[in-house]
């Protein structure tokens, strides 16, 4: 008996000491496993070690991905019962296309053109009650008007003139909407094999267009430009700039289009615009905004899956100062992003605050947008790729803090969320944050005090 009640209080001291040891060694444990994941991924690529600056605010944080598109899948009810979903993400700006013969807009009458603005109104009012502002594709050709179909040339390239006058009149004048975008038509090259300077003309569509917003008699300002193709294509930007320089046509932005998995197309994209852009002072103020993207153009797909969700995120992050705007495609239907993942990641993007943070550190795969807002500060980190292989331990650091005790709330993207009672050590906060492949993590760490 004597020597059971010994061996029990041995192996009871044993598991103690155990656990003790397992504590003791865990953060090195972390290390360890870090070091040998940068051995590993020395070969591919660099591993991230976030270090969020709280007491460097660098600007505004630009909010691209405040915007959502929607082509003719669903297009006159998009809306309906839709309002306070897009309100609570913080829409600024919806784009629809087919607004001509989707609307019943144009009509002849007596050999002269009649408009009924009162379908395409309906749509409108939806979206400003949402808290957007329309952006207005104008497309495609009015049946009354078009020598066959709805992407065919004008039999009148004036009465095309007209059609855009009266459009730009009727929202940027009689309806009194401030800020409205148009855009001339909607992947030109696909739908109605357009060409920048051949037989079939954009040059045209867009000079005409040009025409009827000049004469266009309004009270707000607005915005007008193009050419919105399905891709970013050189001889397009080599034809388009010149001839609008020539022609000393009005253009406030560049659009275009892009659905790619990898990222640095992105980045080519506006470097390419840039060029053009930087080297003629007549473009000085032109925006750059890609009028429909996500991670696969077919319907479904990749953009329906957590992959999507985390691409968006990581195009948004790709593109923070680069572009005004980039429209995720599309807002309901068989493209939809409202309730699927993709809204999730929208949601997680509009907690952002308005002040952007120094951030450093950040890798191969694993992004970081940081902010500051009226609570605290905040760090979404985001680990894309596409490959679905890539796992990382993320150091995660707040520097320049107030020396207080936080609540570090940890939000998962797709899941939960996890909160932890932290304090300040010399201004500093670690934090280990584990990354599974295409995956994020928004990070706000709030002073308890205003808890």
């Amino acid at each position: 008996m004597e020597d059971n009640r010994v061996m029990k209080i041995k192996d009871s001291w044993q598991s103690y000491a155990g656990i003790l040891i397992l504590a003791l060694a865990l953060p090195l444990m972390l290390r360890g496993i870090n070091q040998i994941q940068r051995i590993w991924a020395g070969a591919e690529g660099r591993l991230a070690a976030i270090n969020v600056q709280t007491d460097q605010v660098v600007g505004p944080l630009p909010r691209p991905w405040q915007a959502l598109a929607q082509g003719g899948d669903e297009l006159t009810t998009f809306m309906d019962n839709t309002q306070s979903q897009v309100k609570a993400l913080g829409i600024s700006y919806i784009r629809i296309d087919h607004i001509y013969d989707g609307f019943d807009v144009v009509k002849l009458e007596a050999g002269s053109l009649k408009f009924d603005w009162s379908r395409l109104d309906i749509l409108v009012d939806k979206i400003r009650s949402a808290g957007a502002t329309p952006f207005l594709s104008l497309s495609y050709m009015p049946l009354p008007i078009s020598k066959s179909d709805i992407i065919d040339e004008p039999k009148n390239w004036n009465d095309w003139s007209l059609v855009i006058q009266k459009t730009i009149e009727h929202y940027s004048g009689d309806k009194n909407i401030p800020n409205i975008y148009y855009e001339v038509w909607n992947e030109p090259d696909l739908f109605g094999k357009w060409t920048m300077g051949g037989a079939k003309n954009y040059q045209t569509l867009y000079l005409y267009a040009s025409r009827g917003a000049t004469n266009a008699k309004v009270s707000q300002t607005f915005k007008f430009g193009g050419p919105t193709t399905t891709g970013l294509y050189k001889n397009w930007i080599d034809n388009f700039f010149p001839f609008i320089l020539q022609n000393k046509l009005r253009l406030d932005f560049f659009s275009w289009h892009r659905y790619d998995l990898n990222l640095e197309k992105y980045s080519e994209d506006v470097t390419s615009v840039e060029r053009w852009i930087e080297s003629h002072p007549y473009f000085s103020n032109v925006e750059k905004i890609v009028s429909e993207l996500g991670a696969d153009s077919e319907k479904g797909g990749a953009n329906d899956t957590n992959l999507g969700a985390i691409h968006l995120l990581a195009v948004s992050r790709e593109l923070l100062y680069k572009i005004k705007y980039g429209f995720s495609f599309s807002v309901t239907g068989a493209w939809g992003v409202l309730g699927k993942p993709r809204e999730q990641a929208l949601r997680l993007l509009s907690n952002l605050g308005e002040d952007r943070l120094g951030v450093t550190g950040e890798g191969t795969w694993v992004k970081a947008i940081a902010a500051k807002s009226t609570k605290g500060f905040q760090v979404l980190v985001i680990n894309y790729d596409p490959k679905r292989s890539h796992s990382e331990v993320v150091p995660v650091t707040f520097t320049g803090l107030s020396d207080q005790n936080f609540l570090l709330r940890q939000a998962i993207m797709g899941s939960g969320e996890i909160r932890h009672a932290v304090a300040t050590t010399e201004a500093v906060i670690q934090y280990n944050l584990p990354m599974t492949p295409n995956s994020a993590v928004l990070l706000e760490l709030i002073p308890s005090k205003i808890r």
